[in-house]
């Protein structure tokens, strides 16, 4: 198993554990090891394997029968051979696909934001020797200023009512990964963004690295909708070859 870990942690995007939703996608891998180590020496695609089925959370539920196909496929294969592992997944009704739902739904304090950020941050250390200086999950906008903007409440007219629920502060198109010292004491922390991205924050570089909408105009509250909209499309962008079109992704869910 050790071997495994060291495999993942130092040839794929994956650099902690946080960004293993389940250690079950690791079994059929860990069985492979064990048993078939020459075949396992020449296995390709596992990062394929590891996005697709942690992102798309094929083991999920109650997955003992698929793990038991799985191993029983690279049983009889004796290898690792991806379009046949995929097949196998799909042939217990578990979608590989992502489709842009299932995507915007990786906000803060969702099981995959880790995952994605993994993809998405390669320069950042997400294996300190001291767990306080992880990277962090930050709100772009800052909760406290969200829940300050308020909408007219239908029964009394009265501006009483939050304009900015939790899923709309927690979206993925909000969030942003800084590292511990940047969103430590004395960093972003409520900062917003038009007085946090100043200086060589304010650089081409920082923005495309964290995909912020270059129009400063778009970092102040009153234009958050438009912040997200503009956003969605970079992050979209980036995140391109991982979706599928919902269409097709209904479709293969029940083909």
């Amino acid at each position: 198993m050790t071997d495994v870990l060291d495999f993942v942690r130092g040839k794929t995007f994956i650099r902690c554990d946080k960004a293993l939703p389940s250690y079950l996608v690791l079994i059929p891998l860990i069985y492979l090891r064990y048993h078939f180590a020459a075949a396992w020496g020449k296995a390709k695609d596992i990062d394929s394997y590891l996005l697709r089925s942690s992102l798309t959370g094929v083991f999920g539920g109650t997955p003992d029968q698929l793990i038991d196909d799985l191993v029983k496929d690279m049983n009889e294969r004796k290898a690792f051979d991806l379009p046949e592992v995929f097949g196998v997944i799909r042939s217990k009704n578990r979608s590989l696909e992502l489709t842009e739902d299932r995507f915007w739904d990786m906000g803060y304090g969702s099981d995959n934001i880790h995952l994605l950020f993994n993809l998405w941050y390669r320069e950042f250390n997400y294996t300190p020797a001291y767990d306080a200086n992880l990277p962090q999950v930050d709100h772009i906008f800052p909760q406290s200023l969200l829940r300050k903007v308020k909408k007219a409440n239908p029964s009394t007219g009265k501006k009483d009512m939050l304009r900015y629920r939790e899923p709309d502060r927690n979206q993925l198109a909000n969030c942003m990964l800084l590292t511990a010292k940047e969103n430590g004491a004395g960093g972003k922390s409520d900062t917003s963004p038009e007085e946090w991205f100043v200086g060589e924050r304010s650089e081409a570089s920082y923005l495309r690295r964290h995909l912020i909408p270059t129009d400063p105009s778009l970092w102040k509250l009153d234009r958050f909708d438009d912040f997200i909209v503009e956003r969605k499309k970079l992050i979209r962008e980036k995140f391109k070859f991982l979706l599928v079109p919902e269409q097709l992704g209904a479709a293969l869910d029940t083909a």
